[in-house]
């Protein structure tokens, strides 16, 4: 009989004398496997619910992540005399979008797809048009993060606590849900109303800037 680690190898003999070999797996030798199968499985657990957790957040944030591709192609392709204000009111938007509630998140994808389409279509005033989409975005993600503070801070709590301003506070609070709607909205309208401001004319604004130049030197 020889013993190897974790390992039994018996040899017998029978009176036809060939030799048969018996391998006896010890009790040890099977701790080793199981544990080393416990530590696999753990692992394999552990990615899994590291990607799942990974997967379900962005799933979560499906809309602040769209948002953020947005945002980033807006600011590259925006020029260099603008660029510095839209990197601030792309990052002022990114955080009113993590971190308020709905609707925001939801109305500043709309209102960033809505400005890349008026940037497109203008044809006139393009750096005024962009413009406009840098005002409207800082200035309701702006009001988004005052309306996240207002509401985790508890501010509207403690006033309705006292009851000479608790009146007041519903109207404020009134006047506060529905800025949260009406500033997209306008922004929207807005756009759309500059979209359509001008009849469309034979050719692109250069090419007609450029014939009136040439018949007046002419």
């Amino acid at each position: 009989m020889s013993e190897g680690e974790g390992l039994n190898i018996w040899l017998a003999k029978p009176y036809c004398g060939s030799g048969i070999l018996f391998v006896l797996v010890s009790s040890s030798y099977w701790s080793s496997m199981d544990n080393l199968f416990t530590l696999v499985t753990e692992r394999l657990i552990w990615t899994v619910n590291g990607l799942l957790a990974i997967l379900y957040m962005l799933i979560d944030h499906l809309t602040a992540l769209a948002f953020a591709v947005a945002v980033v192609a807006f600011v590259i392709t925006t020029p260099r005399e603008q660029r510095t204000w839209a990197l601030g009111a792309g990052v002022l938007s990114v955080v009113a979008c993590l971190i308020a509630p709905s609707p925001v998140p939801l109305f500043l994808l709309v209102m960033i797809l809505g400005g890349w389409a008026a940037v497109t279509l203008e044809q006139y005033n393009g750096p005024a048009q962009r413009w406009n989409v840098i005002r409207g975005l800082a200035l309701y993600a702006l009001a988004g993060v005052g309306f996240t503070l207002y509401r985790n801070l508890g501010l509207g709590e403690s006033v309705l606590a006292d009851p000479m301003m608790a009146q007041g506070a519903g109207y404020l609070n009134a006047i506060i849900g529905i800025a949260m709607y009406v500033i997209p909205l306008g922004f929207l309208a807005m756009t759309a109303q500059s979209i359509w401001a001008h009849p469309p004319a034979p050719g692109t604004p250069s090419d007609l800037i450029t014939k009136i130049r040439t018949r007046s030197g002419g």
